[in-house]
Order: structure tokens, then sequence, then C-alpha cells
């Protein structure tokens, strides 16, 4: 049984649910006053389920898996290259044969 993209994102939101009501218990069901970290959070969940909903959209959509699977994990890339372009932090030796090795991974699995 296939499911689109918008079930199965919907249906992955009350596994979210439930974790949050957890780590909600787990504080003792105190809230945060914090308008900013209000923000951040918004944000951050709206766009994990826009991810999650491209994602599932992709996988649905006839691509190759493994070089969707492959791209959705380079994630923590991007934050590499964010924190030079932001933070001004130094990619070391380390991090740039890793990325160049991801990158020809995605080379690779779309041939």
């Amino acid at each position: 049984m296939e499911l689109p993209a918008n079930m199965m994102q919907f249906v992955a939101a009350f596994g979210f649910l439930a974790f949050g009501i957890v780590l909600f218990a787990a504080r003792g069901f105190r809230l945060e006053t914090n308008k900013r970290g209000a923000v951040y959070g918004t944000v951050a969940g709206v766009l994990l389920a826009a991810g999650g909903l491209a994602l599932y959209a992709a996988y649905r959509g006839g691509s190759n898996t493994a070089v969707v699977t492959t791209a959705t994990s380079l994630y923590p890339m991007f934050t590499v290259v964010l924190a030079v372009l932001f933070l001004r932090e130094r990619i070391t030796v380390r991090q740039s044969v890793g990325m160049i090795f991801a990158v020809a991974a995605i080379v690779i699995l779309s041939l």
C-alpha cells in the first residue's frame, strides 16, 4: 500500500507529537517564555515539515532512491558551508576531503 507524501508527513507528525509530549513531561510540563526560542522552534518545525514532504515526494516521484537518500544525508556538509559563510570558521583538510567524497558519491550514484 502506497501513501501519498502528505499522508506520510501527517502520520509522521504523530510520532513527533508523542516524542514532544514525552520531552514536555520530562521538563515537568513547564513552558519557556523566551519569544526568540519560540520563533526559532516554529521556523525549525516548518522547515522540518517542508523537508519531510519534499523527501517523501522525491521517493514517490520515481526518483533514484539511492541518490535521494544520499543527497538528503549530506545536510552536515551544508552546516559546514554555512559556518564558513556566517561564522567565519575555517574548513579543515579532513572536512574538505569529506565534502569532496560526498560530492563524488552523489555523482557516482546518479550515473
